[in-house]
């Protein structure tokens, strides 16, 4: 069965590549892969991008542009991924809910990291499949702690975003010029939102804290190699905190940290 869960999560991650590619542009999927330079179509063969690298076959037949590492990794991870949740789940009743929840999870990542956005077109619809798979949860009466832990988790982070909206006013003013930038994106209060729905309540507080901690973590590590190493920091650098919420709430799905 991890045979097939690894297979399955190679599909699934040439699909998560996919809608990477493809919703941050249009909000929607609206095509086969293609050459992001010229817009050739793939072959249908490079769909699945591990082959066309093992293939040597990665370039557009058109252009030469080469296929994003990041497609083989985001696949190749995907197929990690699935198979440790049937090594930690096995075949029980949380073996489909946290593969589904993973692949969102990896989704969120990619953009974030890519595009800094976390989009109301993935946020919404994982939204509503949390609330459902609330409901054939284990726990007796999950779906409500998970409606409470939703609304905890998007009420906790949109403090924290009226706190940097509030924080950036303040500082612009001081400044006596305005500052463009954000201190903590919209897109992260909604991903708290789905994390709650996810994790339900209390383990939502557990979770946004662990993020808090790691995001903390590396935005010193951050600071000190731009500013001390490299010697070009800009205060306002932007850091997406999108992955520190998504290992926050893997972190407390799986081993209850």
């Amino acid at each position: 069965m991890i045979v097939v869960l690894f297979l399955l999560g190679l599909f699934v991650g040439a699909f998560l590549n996919l809608c990477a590619d493809q919703l941050p542009r249009w909000r929607r999927l609206r095509r086969a892969p293609f050459c992001p330079r010229c817009e050739e179509p793939r072959p249908w063969w490079a769909w699945l991008s591990l082959s066309a690298f093992l293939l040597r076959r990665h370039r557009c037949p058109r252009c030469g542009t080469p296929i994003s590492r990041r497609h083989p990794l985001v696949e190749l991870g995907t197929a990690v991924a699935f198979a440790l949740v049937w090594w930690y789940d096995g075949p029980t009743a949380l073996l489909i809910p946290h593969i589904i929840y993973v692949a969102i999870f990896i989704l969120v990542v990619v953009i974030d990291l890519e595009h800094r956005l976390i989009l109301n077109v993935v946020m919404f619809p994982a939204w509503l499949i949390a609330l459902l798979l609330s409901f054939i949860h284990p726990r007796p009466n999950f779906y409500r702690l998970a409606i409470l832990g939703g609304v905890v988790g998007f009420g906790l982070l949109f403090l924290i975003y009226l706190a940097g909206e509030l924080f950036i006013k303040v500082l612009s003013r001081m400044r006596g010029k305005p500052i463009n930038a954000v201190a903590f994106g919209f897109g992260d209060v909604r991903l708290g939102g789905f994390i709650g729905l996810v994790l339900g309540f209390p383990d939502v507080f557990t979770a946004i804290l662990l993020a808090i901690l790691l995001g903390g973590v590396a935005g010193l590590l951050y600071w000190f190699v731009r500013a001390v190493i490299l010697r070009n920091y800009s205060p306002f650098s932007a850091i997406p905190y999108g992955p520190f919420l998504v290992l926050g709430a893997v972190a407390i799905m799986f081993f209850g940290v």
